[in-house]
Parts: structure tokens; C-alpha cells; sequence
């Protein structure tokens, strides 16, 4: 049991390194284009933004599945890759569909991969929630700039 957990939080930590850094590089691309995020910010553009952030999140998360899942296969726990991933992508949003079961030996892995998804899905959704706060928060400020420069004529 003990072998089994820490190849867990192995891949877990793995995860964690590939999620961490992904949202620190789109932060960081955010950033650098804050001026011109904010200059354009309306309803087109800021759709377009979040959808960007949202694809690539996503990409993220499939990606995190993807490497437990090959982690399964590789291992021999499941027949085939798909099904590795399909247990995986289960596994990783608590979904936990029941049909297809790591072995005995090795099931803690399946909730160590649940706590893990849980809160890297935490992780993104956070970070959602402060791109649409940063955009309000520039709609806002541009609001009022418009508002002042319309009261000034």
C-alpha cells in the first residue's frame, strides 16, 4: 500500500507542476497584455478571452488525465489506453462512473487521482473566477471614464 501511494502522489505532484506552471503562463501572458485587455474590453472581446483561458484549461485538465492514464496503462492496470483514460477522466472529475475498477492492490490510486482533480478544478475555477472579476472590474473603470468624458461635453 505504501509503494502504491507514493506513486500516487508522484503523478499527482506531476500534475500539480503541469497545472501550476499552465495557469502562471497564461497569467503571465494576461498581464503583459493588460493595457490592451483592458482597452478593449466589451462583451466580444472579453467572450473571446475567457473562451481562450477555457480551452486552454481545459487542455490542461485532459492533459493531467491523459498522464494517470498513461501511468494506468503503462502499468498494466487496465486492457487498453482507452480505457485507462476513460477510468482516468472518471476518476479525475468524481464522476466515478463504477463500471471499469482499478485492481485491488491498486485502487487507493483512483481517489488519490478524485482529490487531486477536485482541487486543480478548484485551482481553475478560481482562477476563472478572478479573469471575469479582472474583467468587470475593467468594464467597470471603462464605464466610468465614458460616463465622465459624456458629463464633461
Amino acid at each position: 500500500m505504501a509503494k502504491e501511494l507514493l506513486i500516487a502522489f508522484g503523478v499527482m505532484g506531476v500534475c500539480l507542476v503541469i497545472h501550476v506552471t499552465g495557469i502562471i503562463l497564461i497569467s503571465n501572458a494576461m498581464v503583459r497584455q493588460r493595457q490592451r485587455i483592458e482597452d478593449r474590453v466589451g462583451f466580444v472581446y472579453s467572450a473571446g478571452l475567457l473562451m481562450i483561458v477555457f480551452t486552454a484549461l481545459i487542455i490542461l485538465h485532459v492533459s493531467e488525465t491523459a498522464i494517470w492514464a498513461a501511468f494506468y496503462s503503462w502499468n498494466g492496470l487496465f486492457q487498453d489506453f482507452e480505457t485507462s483514460l476513460y477510468f482516468s477522466l472518471s476518476s479525475y472529475t468524481t464522476a466515478g462512473y463504477g463500471e471499469v475498477l482499478l485492481p485491488q492492490s491498486w485502487r487507493l490510486l483512483g481517489t488519490i487521482e478524485a482529490i487531486s482533480g477536485v482541487l486543480l478544478c478548484g485551482l481553475s475555477a478560481a482562477f476563472l473566477f478572478a479573469i471575469v472579476n479582472a474583467l468587470v472590474q475593467f468594464g467597470a473603470h471603462q464605464f466610468r471614464r465614458e460616463h465622465a468624458h459624456k458629463t464633461e461635453s
